[in-house]
Formats: structure tokens, C-alpha cells, sequence
């Protein structure tokens, strides 16, 4: 474009400069002068008879400013969309860009200059066999299906209040809580009721308590310290039923037992297979078996897989130190801000400067390994994808035309759509990765598995914070 320019400064920062010439403006400059002095109506003159002398003097300068800038974002708009150079953002004044001087009596051509943050070509390093992906494989124990088989066996087996017998283990209770302090009851403190299951979850002191308890019975305890495991959120929210904003609480509680409900699991048979999966997916216990044993492996494939994109990310990361115009990028990070209403606005911390310029990083070798391996994603990939999603909320649905239906329903929504496939494509990249890399298998049992886990993202964690 004759009056638009672009001048690199170096790999990263660029510089367009636009030229609005006076014979491009003048004509449009007269133009919007006229407009408006056919709509303006000032005291002592019908609407539309204004001298124009007058309109000029009172408005020409804002008018000529709205005029000039029009001029200036059309030509940058223009010139990105024709000559599609690769860069950060959008383009930003240059902090030395003079005011422009809208005054009347000017006869010369505009001048603006935009700083632009250039993306830089880099070729793709550690996507080859030499890299090492590590990554756990679960044995499936005996014992982990049977805990699946006692778990289904008891949701849909017979519930029964039980009032002249003790609890027991695998009991539900349902309790009464009040608050005490200081061995007294609270005034103003929280009363309410909770539900326990009195398993492995329940911390062993309190599963001591109460075993051996009837109706009726009281005792004190620390909710806080009810289940193995579970964080002061957890419990105030589920067990003390309290919002973020509730009062603070005491650890001392008065728990009297309302309801004891036991479960007689039901027999492994045919009713029991069709509440549990469905008509005609389960025949047997072995089946059952083999179909549970399956699903346990997708639970922890599931998150094996998340963990392989995290660790992928990591390790691309590191090996692809890609320049970026940072100081640029700050600029415009800036920019956006003073442009956002006031409450909305922040002042960014290192921290979120160093995410964001990792984010940028990842998208970069993200979207060369898309256009690298040309990676797409297909209707009926998204069709499927959606049905699988269906599938495992609604569980085995026998209307296929129903499901069809619910798929292109949502599949219509552009923004769903785009998800969909982004979550897609995400996967085939880290099935590339997988593929390419040296995967490094480690089996490892059930209990195992957890500790790996919080090992493994210990090292992604600190990866992203700055000075771990």
C-alpha cells in the first residue's frame, strides 16, 4: 500500500507507518462539514442554514480529528489484512508519537507511527526420539473392582431405618450438630444436620465414638477432623453447611444421632445388572467384571492423558526458548488496561507476566505442530465426540435418533463447536508428541498412583512459578 509501511527494528519489533495525505482528507474534511451543517441547528439560525464559515469555526477541528482517524484506522486495517504479517496484539501508537495537530489552517499530510510486535520463525526442537516422556501405567487390582462391585451393590440395594439396633460399619447417620465453646453451648452458634457414612473416610476417632451408638445418643466432637483428608473448606461447606462468608466456627460440637439408614446390598443377579448398566449390557458377574475393570482404566487414562499434556507442555517449553517482544507486549498489556472501565481494571504482577508470555510461547509451538502435522478435526469426529460425552452423562441410552438429535442441536452452536474441536485437536497434539518422543512406561499400583501424580506436578507447578 502506497502510504502505509512497515520497517522491522529487528526480529521482534516493527514499526508501520501511516501517511494520510492532505488531497485524501480535505475532500472527506468537506464533506462531513456539510453533513453536519444540514442537521445542525444553532440559536439565530433555521436548521440547516448555519454559515458554514461559522459550523467550521465552532466544530472543524473535532471533525477533522474524527475525519483523519477514520483515514488511519482504515489504512492499518487495510494493510493487515493485505499483507497478513504474523505479529502479537495489535499494533500501538509509538511512545514517541508526537499529538497530531488538528488545526484548520494545516495544509500538510499526517504521519502516525505504530510499534508492532513481531512473531518470530523458529524451528521446532525436542519432538523426536531422543526426548523422554515418562508416564505411569496402573496395574487394575482384584480389590479395586470389588470396591466398584460393593459400591453399586449398595446403591442399589435396600435402605432400612434402623432404630433398636446400634450403629454399625457401612452405616449412613444422620446427626443433629450444635456448637459449643468453651465446654458450653454457643449463643448465636450454628445448629444444623449433616449425614456421615461410617467407613474408611471417617476419621478413626470419630469412627470409635460412634460405632456402638443408638438414637438419641450425644456425644462431642471436632468436625473438622470427621474424614481423613478433607480440607476446613470441604467441611464447612458440606458438613457445617456454611457459605465463604459464614461465621467463624468453634471445633467443639454437640452431636446427638436422629437416624441410623443400613444398606443390605443387593444380590449379584439379573435386576442387579439391569439397575446397574442398563437392559442387556451386563449378563454376568464376570462380564461385570471385565466391563468395570475397563472402566476403572478410563478413569485413570483420563487422567493420565491430562498429565502427559501438562508434562508435554513443560518439556516443549523448555526446549523452545522462543524470543518475544516483551517489552512490547507489556506495553500493550498496558494499553488494554487504560482502556477498560475502572473497576476493571488491574495492574499486572511478574507473576502474570511470566504466565502470559509462557501462554504465548505454548501457542506458538502448539500451532506449528498443528500446521506441521496438519491436524484437523472432521465432523464426524466432533459428531462422535459428542455422542461419547452423551453417552457417559446420560449413561447407555437406547434412542439413537434422540441422541443424534441432541448432538447436532448443540454442534449448531458455533462457540460449543469451536471447544469441541479445539479439545480435539489438543489431543491428536499430545497423541503426536506420544508418538514421537520415548515414552517411558513406569507400572505402578493403585495406591501408587496418587503419590506419582502429586510427584509429577510438583515439578510442572514450579515450572511456572518464578524463582521455585
Amino acid at each position: 500500500m502506497e502510504n502505509v509501511t512497515l520497517e522491522k527494528q529487528d526480529e521482534l519489533n516493527g514499526v508501520i507507518s501511516i501517511r494520510v495525505p492532505y488531497d485524501d482528507y480535505k475532500p472527506k474534511f468537506e464533506e462531513e462539514l456539510q453533513k453536519f451543517r444540514k442537521k445542525a441547528q444553532l440559536k439565530g439560525f433555521r436548521k440547516g442554514h448555519t454559515p458554514l464559515s461559522l459550523v467550521k469555526r465552532m466544530y472543524g477541528q473535532s471533525i477533522l480529528a474524527d475525519v483523519v482517524q477514520e483515514k488511519i484506522n482504515a489504512q492499518l486495517q487495510n494493510y493487515l489484512m493485505e499483507t497478513k504479517p504474523n505479529f502479537f496484539g495489535q499494533p500501538i501508537l509509538q511512545e514517541t508519537q508526537e499529538p497530531l495537530n488538528f488545526s484548520l489552517d494545516n495544509t500538510t499530510d499526517y504521519l502516525v507511527n505504530f510499534e508492532m510486535g513481531l512473531v518470530p520463525e523458529f524451528e521446532l526442537q525436542g519432538m523426536n526420539e531422543k526426548a523422554i516422556l515418562k508416564a505411569p501405567v496402573v496395574a487394575i487390582t482384584d480389590n479395586e473392582i470389588e470396591e466398584q462391585i460393593d459400591a453399586l451393590r449398595r446403591r442399589h440395594g435396600d435402605r432400612q431405618e434402623i432404630e433398636g439396633e446400634p450403629v454399625g460399619e457401612m452405616d449412613n447417620i444422620e446427626l443433629h450438630l450444635e456448637e459449643w465453646e468453651n465446654g458450653a453451648k454457643k449463643e448465636g452458634g450454628v445448629h444444623t444436620h449433616t449425614h456421615f457414612l461410617v467407613n474408611e473416610r471417617m476419621s478413626d476417632e470419630l469412627r470409635k465414638t460412634i460405632l456402638g451408638k443408638h438414637i438419641k445418643d450425644t456425644f462431642m466432637f471436632d468436625p473438622y477432623t470427621a474424614e481423613k483428608d478433607a480440607t476446613e473448606e470441604y467441611i464447612r461447606k458440606y458438613v457445617l453447611h456454611l457459605d465463604e462468608t459464614g461465621p467463624a466456627t468453634s471445633r467443639e460440637f454437640m452431636a446427638r444421632i436422629d437416624k441410623i439408614t443400613r444398606v443390605t446390598p443387593s444380590e449379584l443377579d439379573e435386576e442387579f445388572f439391569v439397575k446397574a448398566f442398563g437392559p442387556g449390557q451386563i449378563q454376568d458377574e464376570a462380564e461385570m467384571r471385565d466391563f468395570l475393570k475397563g472402566k476403572i482404566s478410563e478413569q485413570y487414562d483420563q487422567q493420565i492423558q491430562e498429565y502427559m499434556q501438562d508434562q508435554m507442555r513443560v518439556d516443549l517449553l523448555k526446549a523452545n526458548r522462543i524470543p518475544l517482544p516483551e517489552s512490547f507486549l507489556r506495553r500493550w498489556v498496558d494499553t488494554n488496561e487504560q482502556e477498560k472501565e475502572q473497576e476493571e481494571k488491574k495492574v499486572w504482577t511478574s507473576e502474570q507476566y511470566h504466565l502470559f508470555f509462557e501462554d504465548l510461547r505454548w501457542s506458538l509451538i502448539r500451532d506449528k505442530i498443528i500446521r506441521d502435522r496438519n491436524l484437523q478435526v472432521t465432523e464426524a469426529e466432533l459428531v462422535a465426540d459428542y455422542r461419547t460425552k452423551l453417552l457417559e452423562y446420560f449413561g447407555q441410552m437406547q434412542d439413537q435418533a434422540l441422541l443424534d438429535q441432541m448432538s447436532q442441536r448443540v454442534l449448531q452452536d458455533e462457540e460449543t463447536r469451536q471447544k469441541l474441536a479445539d479439545k480435539l485437536v489438543q489431543k491428536k497434539v499430545v497423541g503426536v508428541y506420544r508418538d514421537t518422543v520415548k515414552l517411558k512406561e513406569e507400572t505402578i499400583q493403585p495406591e501408587g498412583f496418587r503419590p506419582w501424580m502429586e510427584s509429577a506436578y510438583a515439578d510442572i507447578n514450579a515450572y511456572f512459578t518464578p524463582g521455585a
